[in-house]
């Protein structure tokens, strides 16, 4: 997918992440990380073993998150690490190629989260917490760009697997489920090209605006040529291309 290119840039590596935080001050209680490697057509070719660990907060975790995640302040208390040691314990885990690294998430409140951390942690390394907001991608907003939900919105990364035929592997908001949950969601975009037309038609239908392939349409019935199915068809293919 040429869109996709724009983001990997040739990486050789990615690094999906998943973070959970407290209720109100929105600091890291948990990181998640499985680091892959890419094969030249940006396909996954091998799984690492993921990355897991609990952070200690320094405000309550609050009670909603609690419920959703389990995670209870005296896991964290007990178990936990500290923001600094936990982002130290990623940039190993990652090894050397974490300055070359694409942070792939499932949308934009992991970084929040990273930046509140941060703000909390003044120990922490900041220039390794600025590279890893900078090296960002967020693969549900870019998939939400052609797969959408019948009222138009956004899935859940559990609904979204669903669209590709893909069952969500452990529990729900675990940071490390979430996380390799996520690697397979870009795996299953990839080798699902057909879904992906499927459903790209559907969002295309439903659009005010005019991307690629209507815009393709239009040209040509104001130059005074049909357009069939066939060629509305491989308009979209062209764009997935």
């Amino acid at each position: 997918m040429k869109e996709l290119e724009k983001h990997i840039q040739k990486r050789r590596s990615l690094c999906f992440l998943d973070l959970e935080g407290t209720q109100f001050s929105h600091e890291m209680i948990a990181i998640g990380a499985v680091k892959v490697d890419l094969a030249k057509d940006m396909t996954i070719k091998k799984f690492h073993k993921g990355f897991y660990t609990l952070v200690k907060a320094k405000n309550k975790i609050g009670k909603v998150v609690t419920d959703l995640t389990h995670i209870t302040e005296d896991m964290t208390k007990k178990d936990g690490v500290s923001f600094r040691v936990a982002i130290n314990e990623l940039k190993k885990y990652l090894g050397i190629n974490f300055t070359k690294t694409l942070f792939v998430t499932f949308g934009s409140h992991d970084l929040r989260i990273l930046s509140q951390s941060l703000a909390y942690n003044l120990d922490a390394n900041t220039d390794d917490v600025h590279l890893m907001i900078k090296h960002s991608f967020d693969l549900s907003d870019f998939i939400s760009s052609f797969v959408k939900d019948e009222n138009g919105n956004t899935y859940s990364l559990a609904n979204m697997l669903k669209v590709f035929n893909v069952d969500f592997k452990g529990t729900q908001h675990n940071a490390y489920a979430d996380a390799l949950n996520l690697a397979y969601l870009y795996d299953a975009m990839l080798h699902n090209k057909a879904i992906m037309k499927v459903e790209y038609k559907k969002v295309l239908q439903k659009m005010r605006h005019l991307p690629s392939p209507i815009h393709q349409v239009i040209e040509k019935l104001t130059s005074g040529e049909s357009v069939s199915s066939e060629d509305f068809d491989k308009f979209v293919s062209d764009s997935l291309e």
